[in-house]
């Protein structure tokens, strides 16, 4: 080889070095600013972090909120619409309880003077009149004063006399006896 050939040889070979030792430099500073930036990230790592936290909670804050909204909103409706529905079952209980003290009212009276109707009924049949009475006495003292002194008493809640039973039948329908005085 000549020495020519071997300086160009060289040359290109320094040429190639430079170029290599440009391409290092080059890479070198590439890997320092990424370097640069992996340290900066790491120390913007713990703000990133709350940052991301804090928007994740933000997010969650306004969808649950949101979701709560909704469901608020959903059951004031529900409430309202069961407002409505009891203030319309206490009116039809009004208008009901109106009408159902009417008809007691009704019953009510009705039922009393029924009663009422029964008991002067009653009065009428059964007790005798003050004419009854004083007819009644009035053959009482009769019989007291014809020397007959009659042995009167209460016959399973009824009035009797003592008679003689060999000296009944007469009258027509043959339903009269001869009262037994007592002596």
């Amino acid at each position: 080889m000549s020495d020519d050939s071997t300086k160009q040889h060289l040359f290109a070979l320094m040429a190639h070095a430079e170029e290599q030792q440009k391409n290092i430099d080059q890479t070198l500073d590439i890997i320092n600013k990424q370097q640069a930036q992996i340290e900066s990230l790491h120390k913007q790592l713990p703000n990133l972090a709350q940052q991301l936290f804090t928007d994740s909670l933000n997010g969650a804050r306004t969808s649950i909120e949101s979701d709560l909204n909704n469901h608020a909103t959903k059951a004031a409706q529900d409430l309202r619409q069961a407002s409505r529905e009891a203030r319309q079952a206490a009116q039809e209980i009004r208008e009901a309880r109106t009408a159902l003290s009417w008809k007691f009212v009704f019953l009510y009276v009705g039922g009393l003077l029924a009663v009422t109707f029964a008991l002067l009924l009653g009065l009428v049949v059964y007790v005798p009149t003050l004419d009854d009475i004083a007819d009644r006495k009035a053959t009482i003292a009769e019989l007291n004063n014809q020397n007959g002194d009659l042995d009167i008493s209460r016959c399973k809640g009824e009035l009797c006399v003592r008679v003689m039973k060999k000296k009944c039948d007469f009258g027509a329908s043959k339903d009269y006896c001869v009262l037994d005085l007592k002596d």
